[in-house]
């Protein structure tokens, strides 16, 4: 029998992001990115988007969830419009570039003053990042979640991800080969997935998040059932 209930956990996501340069409302000598396609395997597109998606400020050092999200609830932009904050470390040129993500952030205009208000609660800005087109990143974030039973949740705060309980976490090659076994042999084509890992009453549970507009308990339960005949 499944039962809904809610959970309120921290965790992590880690993907492929494509990056693009933001170069205007920014302080001199620092770097800011966007995450240009999300849900790439979805869209196969940029989608339409009235406010930014998520942007990443590229930090001096690295500055853990806990640190990211008192940081900016000090900030009174983000507290009025609910930002999303989250920690983030990528992957670029093999190097671990830190920065701070910030989703749901009102408007392009205030991303100066956005810095400028971390700057005045001590936070220092990476001068110069050598970014890639693509690039791995893992954000650790917080996740406000709706169990539906048997491994499968809803995510409150984002109508359209879902979660699927893995049995191992694969590395991201094995992911994507997985994937796309995954879209070869269902009706489940049109959705992105990434790797992740959700703290749940003390343990770490591997995670693959699910996006998709037609996101229903059908399709998650479908992908569930092909990705534990291949994993």
């Amino acid at each position: 029998m499944e039962s809904d209930k809610t959970l309120k956990v921290c965790g992590s996501i880690t993907k492929k992001e494509s990056l693009a340069l933001i170069t205007s409302n920014i302080l001199e000598h620092t770097v800011v990115a966007e995450a240009d396609m999300p849900y790439s395997n979805y869209y196969g597109r940029v989608p339409d988007k009235p406010q930014p998606n998520s942007i990443f400020l590229f930090t001096e050092r690295f500055f853990t969830l806990e640190e990211a999200l008192r940081l900016t609830q000090q900030i009174d932009i983000c507290a009025k419009n609910e930002v999303n904050t989250a920690s983030a470390v990528f992957l670029l040129h093999g190097k671990h570039i830190p920065a701070i993500r910030i989703k749901k952030f009102p408007d392009y205009q205030n991303l100066k003053m956005l810095q400028e208000c971390y700057i005045k609660l001590g936070v220092k800005f990476a001068l110069k990042v050598q970014l890639e087109k693509e690039a791995v990143v893992t954000v650790s974030k917080c996740f406000y979640l709706e169990d539906k039973g048997n491994g499968i949740f809803y995510d409150k705060q984002e109508k359209h991800e879902g979660y699927i309980n893995l049995p191992k976490r694969p590395n991201l090659p094995e992911f994507e080969e997985l994937m796309n076994k995954v879209r070869n042999n269902s009706d489940c084509l049109f959705f992105d997935a990434a790797i992740g890992g959700l703290i749940i009453g003390g343990h770490v549970q591997d995670m693959m998040r699910v996006y998709s507009e037609n996101l229903d308990l059908k399709m998650l339960k479908t992908i569930k059932s092909e990705v534990l005949k291949w994993i």
